[in-house]
């Protein structure tokens, strides 16, 4: 049973079919399926359960792939220290965000980074979902929300600030709301919500109010919402990061900013997410510590 064997185990147990390892493997499925009958030959077990659609590990076969995971994980550990002692940091991660605060936070503070670290190579995708960072193949994910998943390990940035906003064209036609319930009245713009109804809380400091609203445009893109509110659709709720600069300019105004809004379904805390792991390589470490610091230094209050 040689390194490279181990290395087989645990890209089919975390890609869940041989297809999907050969592929993260760079070979073909064909040379993963021998190698690891091979092996089961060899010690006279079966490691896995073969289905049309999935391979699963058998309790032997979990129990191996602990055990290869954690040398796997040695060896890259070791391999990176090597590789740096002396030299410029390198090596390749991937990263996840949400799309936009990819594009107005993150991704400037990355070709920072990038600059910074030019053997270090990226590669980004911008989503909006939470999903299994192993089977993904992410090393560092960052999300807004309330509760990070338990089997992540998750770093604190600091709060998401909402902001109620709408264009001085829109406000002219409509009115500026005094009020809270003054919302009722004026359209809205969010990301989308269960049954078309936008439950908002509104707290000024001594009481919540609770609202329901309609809104009259609905999507994931927030990009896109901030569009929307631009072009006096509508009031919008957004993150404070994703106006802050149309706010300064007076392209937006911010609506009622002596209450804080919120929507209880959302998130309003931004973390750093990665999969649990004893041994992450000197660039995947350079690059949390630098994304924690900079991004709490950074985002709108």
């Amino acid at each position: 049973m040689d390194i490279k064997t181990l290395q087989f185990i645990c890209a089919v147990v975390e890609a869940g079919s041989m297809s999907s390892a050969a592929r993260r493997l760079g070979t073909s499925r064909s040379h993963v399926s021998r190698r690891l009958k091979a092996l089961e030959q060899s010690i006279q077990v079966q490691l896995f359960r073969r289905t049309t659609r999935r391979v699963e590990p058998t309790q032997i076969g979990w129990a191996l792939y602990e055990h290869a995971a954690r040398i796997s994980q040695e060896l890259n550990a070791l391999q990176a220290t090597v590789d740096d002692l002396g030299k410029n940091l390198r090596g390749h991660i991937r990263l996840s965000v949400p799309v936009a605060l990819g594009q107005q936070v993150v991704g400037p503070l990355l070709l920072e980074f990038a600059n910074l670290y030019p053997e270090v190579s990226l590669q980004l995708t911008f989503s909006n979902r939470i999903f299994d960072l192993v089977a993904a193949e992410i090393d560092v994910a960052i999300r807004v929300t309330s509760t990070p998943p338990d089997a992540l390990v998750a770093r604190d940035l600091g709060p998401v600030d909402w902001a109620l906003c709408a264009s001085p064209a829109y406000l002219r036609a409509h009115g500026t709301p005094q009020e809270p319930e003054d919302l009722l009245q004026l359209d809205m713009v969010s990301v989308n919500v269960p049954d078309q109804r936008l439950p908002l809380e509104l707290f000024d400091g001594r009481e919540t109010r609770t609202l329901t609203l309609r809104p009259r445009l609905q999507t994931e893109d927030m990009l896109f919402l901030k569009r929307a509110a631009l072009a006096d659709i509508g009031c919008a709720l957004l993150p404070l990061y994703s106006v802050q600069q149309e706010l300064d300019s007076g392209e937006l105004l911010r609506l009622l900013p002596d209450q804080r809004v919120r929507v209880s379904a959302w998130g309003d805390q931004l973390y750093l997410l990665t999969a649990p792991n004893l041994y992450p390589t000197l660039a995947t470490r350079t690059l949390i510590e630098f994304l924690h610091s900079r991004l709490r230094a950074t985002l709108p209050t």
